[in-house]
């Protein structure tokens, strides 16, 4: 059996996605109905990981999965992609449950099964033994023995985001409402992780009101097809340094508050520039799949906007721009309709999307080289 070690360290994230209850799940109950019901749950994480990151490998009740460093420029998106596969992995939960008729042991205890993630970034060495691609490296090692840990045992907590300090400022985020806990492992010593409750993540983010500007109500509809996944379609779409890329030139924007440390609703952007101060607040925040903001210049209110994104069986992402003039609702629809398409290809709106749209396929083609 010939085995090959890639000479090149690479650097990026290493993530492990488990499944918990795993064990007393299988064994109360029956073991067909069981083990399709994980198939099920593991390919979901599967196909939601992907679009950003590689499937190191199955390992049992989890998956382990890395990404280059340069696939998440902006730190926020690893937690938000986390996030989302949470939220997708609980609605599928849901959803099999109501889905069954089953009374069988599997089908009801549907509900037991939980997740946790454990989120590290370091080097590591992609080994070639056959067919079969496996990571190496000390880091490597670190992110397996974080799955053995005592966060469950001090917080009650079933299910979790575990990022350690390296991570995390890796990621230069800083996490207020993070629950701190040092993890001491032989040989490794100390680590020091950042918890995050999934359960109140989740009530959260299912409970936040939906904002959203319907098209029918909209004074300006603009679609685009992008090549890349809506995880980088969305970077390039709210991120403020992206944004500076391919706006118009003549404006900078700046990231602005940030509520608990972290873009969401209340969160807002904001640029100086000749003719005074342009302000963005975002009012409903789903990343990946929506977002509603209000725009102000001077303080007063210019635009209403939700960026919507649809994902395509090509992989790629389709962006709905909504958008309302507040100032033209003076007008009969059909006439405000008229002047804001005027308004916006004074703009040139539609042609700095298609920058974006072509920006973000060839910096996402170039990375997936690396």
């Amino acid at each position: 059996m010939k085995s090959e070690i890639s000479t090149i360290t690479q650097h990026g994230y290493l993530v492990i996605a488990d499944i918990s209850g795993y064990t007393s799940f299988v064994a109360q109950t029956e073991l067909e109905h069981s083990q399709e019901i994980l198939a099920e749950l593991l390919e979901l994480l599967m196909e939601k990981f992907q679009p950003l990151m590689t499937i190191s490998k199955l390992e049992g009740d989890a998956i382990f999965a890395y990404a280059h460093e340069a696939m998440f420029p902006r730190g926020e998106t690893l937690i938000e992609l986390i996030e989302s596969i949470y939220v997708a992995f609980r609605d599928k939960q849901v959803s099999m449950k109501l889905a069954t008729t089953c009374k069988c042991n599997a089908c009801r205890n549907i509900p037991t099964l939980d997740l946790k993630f454990f989120a590290h970034c370091g080097d590591y060495f992609v080994q070639q033994v056959m067919n079969t691609r496996e990571l190496v490296g000390s880091d490597v090692n670190l992110i397996h023995r974080l799955t053995k840990n005592h966060v469950s045992e001090t917080t009650g907590w079933r299910a979790y985001i575990m990022l350690t300090e390296q991570c995390l400022n890796h990621l230069q985020l800083n996490l207020e409402d993070a629950y701190i806990q040092m993890e001491t492992y032989e040989h490794l010593g100390e680590i020091k992780t950042y918890n995050i409750d999934l359960h109140k993540r989740y009530q959260e983010i299912t409970d936040e009101r939906h904002i959203m500007i319907d098209e029918k109500d909209a004074d300006f509809v603009l679609e685009v097809d992008f090549s890349t996944p809506p995880p980088v379609t969305w970077d390039w779409l709210q991120d403020p340094a992206k944004i500076n890329q391919w706006g118009d030139g003549r404006t900078r924007w700046f990231n602005g508050d940030r509520p608990k440390g972290r873009t969401g609703k209340g969160a807002s952007n904001h640029c100086a520039h000749s003719k005074g101060v342009s302000t963005k607040v975002t009012l409903d925040w789903r990343p990946f799949e929506y977002s509603t903001h209000d725009s102000f210049k001077n303080g007063k209110k210019v635009f209403a906007e939700t960026i919507r994104l649809e994902p395509l069986p090509d992989g790629g992402t389709r962006l709905h721009d909504v958008i309302q003039v507040p100032s033209l609702h003076i007008l009969p629809q059909m006439l405000r309709r008229t002047v804001a398409q005027f308004i916006m290809k004074m703009l040139k709106y539609d042609q700095f999307m298609k920058k974006a749209m072509q920006m973000a396929g060839e910096e996402f083609a170039k990375t997936k080289s690396e």
